[in-house]
């Protein structure tokens, strides 16, 4: 339809999310591997996919942002980025709950956020995203200030 500026994000580490470690970690407080290395067999073949399409499409300027690791980052090492919490979220256990389960009013929900990887199960917090941010940014600056 005439694109030719698109950004793509990855996968995240889907075995370091709370809810997958509550779920699929079989009582260890650690990622779930497995779906780690899903998520970066996802990643790979939408690389190896970017770079067919960027060879097939002229003028195509087609950036894949890396999730993974930026998070993988946050979550293995969050006393570095200066965050106490990153096995559970800040809502409710912070084990399991999302969405409409999750608000400054449910039973639990902590009030440092800032301190936490997770707001939820699921999702980064805010502060988390704003380092996200940052790294996604600096990835996609392509898209806005082509190298060629």
């Amino acid at each position: 339809m005439g694109a030719t500026k698109i950004g793509v994000a990855g996968l995240p580490p889907l075995g370091c999310l709370p809810a997958a470690i509550t779920v699929f970690g079989q009582g260890s407080n650690e990622c779930v591997e497995r779906l780690n290395n899903d998520a970066l067999s996802f990643n790979r073949r939408l690389n190896l996919t970017s770079q067919r399409l960027r060879r097939r499409l002229s003028g195509l300027n087609l950036v894949v942002l890396d999730i993974y690791q930026p998070l993988y980052d946050l979550v293995t090492s969050p006393a570095e980025h200066g965050f106490y919490e990153a096995r559970k979220g800040c809502c409710g256990t912070g084990l399991l709950e999302t969405s409409i389960l999750c608000n400054s009013l449910s039973i639990g929900t902590c009030t440092n956020a800032s301190e936490y990887v997770f707001w939820d199960a699921f999702h980064p917090s805010e502060a988390a995203n704003k380092i996200l941010a940052e790294s996604l940014s600096a990835a996609g600056i392509s898209l806005v200030y082509p190298l060629n």
